[in-house]
């Protein structure tokens, strides 16, 4: 009698029991060349047919009232070296910055219609989709394609004209900030839909003109500097704003080559997001208040870091469509170590 070998598949295991989760999550790592193998439990995996397994997505809203890191820790246990997703609905913003914070999970994205909430406050189970299609596409895609792939051309439709600024002072942070102004504009985009571009823009450029800069001990130079004070860097400190846009996906990305990011201090910045996003002060120094800023109008934000060399922080915004669409899409967060 011949023993027929079962066949072993690569792809993603996925712990849900919404459907529209499932759906999306299959088309999305599908046309990413993933197999989608799901259980409604943590507590059910390892799944037997996955022998590699390239990612691992946990939406918790399995178990609304246990912590984010009881329903990772659990998925964890099964798959230890796999890249790690989690996805919310219910208290996605809350739920998603404490899911970040846990060891080993670098992604996570809201379900679409999270922030969509009735009288009381706490979206309807029922009026929940799962994460944004294109945008969990993007992120799986580029774990499997490495990393390194930075700029915008990752999160824009092929063939989409991707623009360049180098940027050395505040003066050069100006005139690129017009600029793609003047190129929001050129598309019709105003009132709140520009407003976004215009702060995130903004907000990343201040970032990697104060705040990233260090001296050669590390000590960072420009931090305590208030920020209407004119700043140059030297010669070979150039900052890049690049920023394209393919008609329904507008994205920014700003890189400096200091790499002084850390996931600690990007999940130490976005838990003031569970206290409301304060009004900034003009002038005020170290606040860390800009990623919390462009947080609150992206659709996406990208991480990339290369320690002491390398940090680009990019901005996906959703320009489809009313900006009241875009912006109850949320906001999903992602940190590539490159």
């Amino acid at each position: 009698m011949t023993t027929v070998a079962r066949l072993q598949t690569r792809g993603a295991a996925l712990v849900s029991k919404h459907g529209p989760t499932c759906r999306r999550v299959a088309q999305s790592l599908g046309a990413a060349g993933l197999q989608v193998r799901t259980t409604p439990f943590p507590s059910a995996l390892p799944i037997q047919d996955l022998s590699d397994v390239a990612a691992l997505l946990v939406d918790l809203d399995v178990s609304p009232s246990d912590p984010p890191s009881v329903l990772l820790a659990e998925a964890r246990q099964a798959y230890p070296n796999v890249p790690l997703l989690a996805v919310a609905g219910i208290d996605a913003r809350s739920r998603l910055i404490d899911a970040l914070c846990e060891p080993g999970v670098h992604h996570v994205l809201p379900k679409r219609g999270a922030l969509t909430l009735p009288r009381g406050g706490m979206p309807v189970i029922g009026s929940l989709e799962g994460p944004d299609e294109h945008d969990l596409f993007a992120a799986v895609h580029r774990l499997l394609q490495g990393p390194e792939t930075t700029g915008v051309t990752p999160y824009l439709l092929a063939g989409a004209p991707v623009h360049e600024v180098a940027i050395h002072t505040t003066e050069d942070k100006e005139a690129a900030l017009n600029q793609i102004i003047a190129f929001a504009e050129s598309m019709d985009l105003g009132g709140e839909k520009l407003r976004r571009v215009e702060l995130a823009t903004e907000e990343l450029l201040m970032n990697a003109l104060y705040d990233a800069p260090r001296n050669p001990g590390g000590v960072p130079r420009n931090a305590h500097l208030d920020r209407r004070l004119s700043v140059a860097l030297g010669a070979e400190e150039t900052i890049w704003l690049r920023y394209g846009c393919d008609g329904q996906t507008l994205a920014i990305a700003v890189s400096d080559p200091f790499g002084s990011l850390s996931k600690r201090a990007v999940t130490e910045r976005l838990r003031k997001v569970a206290d409301g996003v304060p009004r900034p002060q003009a002038g005020v120094a170290g606040a860390g208040l800009g990623l919390v800023m462009t947080y609150s109008v992206a659709n996406q934000l990208i991480f990339s870091v290369s320690p002491g060399t390398l940090t680009e922080v990019t901005a996906v915004l959703h320009v489809a469509g009313t900006n009241r669409a875009a912006q109850e899409r949320g906001t999903a967060v992602h940190f590539y170590s490159v």
